[in-house]
């Protein structure tokens, strides 16, 4: 795989048997009936199929991905075409039949932490959970407070419940249980619910309360099909510090500097990769007053996913090894298959 691209989780196939031989829906055109003695159409002048060929056309297989592309910000690129892709199945290019954007429907629940630690922004990060939660409508959605232990505000048979009245009288309470809270709502709310399930989560990214581990965490939302969408609060002086711990190898902690906050910055950082990695995003909000204004396209993101597709002559799937690169993109390329 080039720079450009890579793969990043193991590809969902969902396998078609597809006759070649037979016409598709707009191949077949009734024409009136012709008596014996009529001109039969003109035939152009090719080679009969031998018995190899139809046999090798009737074991082709429509093989279908279903995924996301993400440029070196993690945000979704969207129009691409089928020419911005190399599809190679067991180091063989493949040709693409088949490559669409397309509006999926999710079911999302979204999570706000009112622990201690949210004092100073709880209530601009409720104002904007309101927003989120009023343009995720009519999809199917449900609301969580979370410190020590989850909360169910609204559930899925309540969408149209005015979110305001109750958010207005939130405050802050408790430990932040988050990696526990995130397993409780990924085993638990997600029952039965169809479509593409997602997890947006507005948090500061601190947790001191939870009897899981940040992995553990991960490896449940995995496993539940579910994609998560951090959204975490952050200011000047807090970028600057990340800033100084990614292009720094050897930044160390100044003694100015609390332990705690060292630790809060690398929490929230283990974040960017793993959500990224799952087919989610980490969204680092200042302050969470930055968000009103983009919050329909990250829902939209939410909601979008490639779908492509190409004819397989290997009938053996567990031998079959799928990766798509991309051509040409700015930056560094995320494709990851979503559930």
């Amino acid at each position: 795989m080039t720079t450009l691209g890579r793969l990043l989780l193991t590809f969902v196939l969902v396998m078609q048997p597809v006759s070649l031989l037979m016409a598709g829906p707009q191949e077949q055109e009734k024409t009136p009936p012709q008596s014996e003695n009529a001109p039969g159409p003109e035939v152009e002048n090719h080679q009969d199929l031998t018995v190899e060929q139809i046999q090798v056309l009737m074991e082709l297989e429509t093989i279908q991905l279903r995924f996301l592309v993400r440029d070196s910000n993690g945000n979704f690129m969207r129009n691409l075409t089928a020419h911005d892709f190399t599809v190679l199945e067991n180091g063989h290019e493949q040709t693409i039949s088949l490559l669409k954007e397309q509006q999926v429907p999710i079911s999302s629940v979204v999570m706000v932490d009112n622990s201690w630690s949210t004092s100073q922004f709880l209530a601009k990060a409720a104002s904007v959970a309101v927003d989120f939660f009023k343009g995720l409508q009519p999809e199917a959605s449900a609301f969580i407070l979370f410190a020590e232990q989850p909360r169910v505000v609204i559930d899925w048979t309540e969408q149209a419940k005015d979110l305001t009245p109750l958010l207005n009288v939130v405050k802050p309470n408790g430990k932040t249980a988050l990696y526990d809270s995130v397993i409780w709502v990924s085993k638990n709310m997600f029952k039965d619910k169809e479509g593409k399930k997602l997890i947006v989560l507005l948090t500061d990214g601190i947790d001191t309360a939870s009897r899981s581990s940040f992995q553990e965490m991960m490896k449940v939302t995995r496993d539940q099909g579910i994609t998560l969408y951090p959204i975490i609060y952050t200011n000047q002086y807090i970028e600057n510090y990340r800033r100084n711990l990614k292009t720094n190898p050897q930044f160390r902690r100044p003694r100015s500097v609390s332990n705690d906050f060292h630790n809060l910055i690398l929490m929230q950082n283990r974040f960017i990769d793993q959500s990224l990695r799952f087919g989610g995003r980490t969204i680092f909000s200042n302050a969470f007053t930055d968000l009103h204004n983009i919050y329909g396209d990250i829902i939209h993101e939410m909601k979008s996913q490639y779908v492509m597709m190409y004819q397989s002559s290997d009938l053996d799937a567990a031998k079959r090894d799928v990766k798509i690169e991309t051509k040409k993109a700015p930056g560094r390329i995320f494709i990851e298959i979503s559930h």
